[in-house]
């Protein structure tokens, strides 16, 4: 069996979008023989605590990961290699979520391209989802993104049956060879079986605020955005095996996992020569009324 790795998956944690629950995710993939499978919900990291104990049951590697939704430029999945780079990313969502209203993320092309190599990239894999329309513009970005992350960084590219695939998929492979991106194949995932389309169009409806009569062109136009095997991968990409060929590359470089996770407690910040329970008692004396005395030392008390 051809060994290939899903790493663009969406799952019901992005709100009124995909149609199936981490768990069904990450079964039916190691069900199906995928080697891995990653988690890249949009500006979100919440169902990859669900997906990561999913595959330690079903043993079946998981990558943790997100996708940035940019104002102004490409989505870009981020996949972390390692538990610093995780960090990173998280801080940079929580830049974008305290920037709007709750349940909303504002991320720039700014953010991730300033003058300084960007922070929360570095030790990041980056897959680039290109837009319906490729035009200059885009290709100016890739070629910023590409200065950024050197070798870090991917083009996705998909065969979902929707009418011109070869001819964009050729158009994409040109853009790769000149601006040196290599490409990297996925399904762009919704679901985990095809019967979850009419569910997926349902919740497409809620969030465009339409009908399934009058949703036209905001539905999928067919139910072929569900996990594949392998080998039907394979089949799909059968002239460009280098894209099946390079998410088990990307897998093999994200060995970040959700177990190296620990609570941290926060560095106390106290005064050279004192503790932070000394530090708390003398702050919490010092906002006492001078008329009151302590029948014992705050600083003894602790010990008895």
């Amino acid at each position: 069996m051809t060994a290939y790795a899903e790493l663009q998956v969406t799952s019901n944690f992005s709100f009124l979008e995909g149609a199936s629950h981490p768990e069904e995710l990450v079964a039916t993939a190691a069900t199906l023989g995928l080697a891995a499978i990653a988690l890249t919900d949009r500006n979100s990291v919440s169902g990859l605590v669900r997906a990561h104990r999913a595959a330690k049951q079903a043993g079946i590697q998981f990558v943790p990961g997100v996708r940035l939704d940019l104002e102004d430029g490409p989505g870009l999945i981020c996949l972390p290699r390692d538990r610093a780079a995780y960090g990173r990313l998280t801080k940079l969502l929580t830049l974008g979520k305290r920037r709007v209203a709750k349940g909303e993320c504002r991320l720039l092309l700014s953010d991730i391209l300033p003058e300084e190599p960007f922070e929360s990239g570095r030790d990041q894999v980056i897959l680039v989802v290109p837009p319906d329309t490729l035009d200059w513009a885009f290709e100016e970005t890739l070629i910023k993104l590409r200065r950024n992350f050197r070798n870090n960084i991917y083009l996705i590219v998909s065969m979902n049956y929707i009418g011109g695939d070869r001819r964009r998929l050729l158009t994409l492979n040109g853009l790769s060879q000149e601006i040196g991106i290599p490409l990297v194949a996925s399904n762009d995932v919704y679901a985990h079986v095809a019967a979850r389309r009419p569910l997926q169009d349902v919740l497409t409806c809620i969030r465009e605020g339409c009908t399934l009569k009058d949703a036209g062109y905001r539905l999928f136009a067919n139910g072929e955005r569900h996990l594949k095997a392998p080998d039907e991968m394979a089949r799909l990409f059968a002239d460009f095996p280098e894209a099946i060929a390079n998410t088990m590359e990307i897998v093999r470089a994200c060995s970040f996992s959700l177990d190296e996770l620990r609570y941290e407690y926060p560095a106390e910040p106290v005064p050279e020569g004192r503790t932070a329970q000394q530090e708390l008692a003398r702050l919490t004396w010092e906002g006492v009324p001078t008329d009151v005395t302590p029948a014992v030392s705050p600083i003894r008390s602790r010990h008895r």
